[in-house]
């Protein structure tokens, strides 16, 4: 494989795309950054995008400058997280009064 800093990745739309770059994958108008870009033996050229963790072809892209979401960091909770998460839902339920709800159907 060649280096990346070598490689020449081009979206749809003509322009060229960089490491670090915002792109748009036009299949889905999925947003994402480009993290690599690799060309492979048949000489074609890939990019690996944050989001997904996924290669796309070059030619399946778009460079963009709207701003993709960052990518949310993944914690473990502990279990007295998770309990008060829960203890919050079932009292935020609980407070819900279904007797205030109104009937919807047709009357007889």
């Amino acid at each position: 494989m060649a280096d990346a800093d070598e490689i020449t990745a081009v979206g749809r739309n003509k322009k060229i795309i960089k490491v670090g770059d915002a792109v748009k994958y036009v299949n889905s108008d999925t947003l994402s950054r480009v993290t690599e870009i690799k060309k492979d033996e048949q000489g074609k050229v890939w990019v690996l995008l944050e989001s997904t963790n996924l290669w796309y072809r070059d030619e399946t892209l778009e460079y963009t400058d709207l701003k993709p979401t960052e990518k949310r960091e993944q914690r473990e909770f502990t279990a007295e997280e998770l309990e008060e998460r829960f203890r919050k839902e079932r009292e935020t339920i609980q407070a819900f009064d279904l007797g205030k709800a109104g009937g919807g159907g047709a009357g007889g």
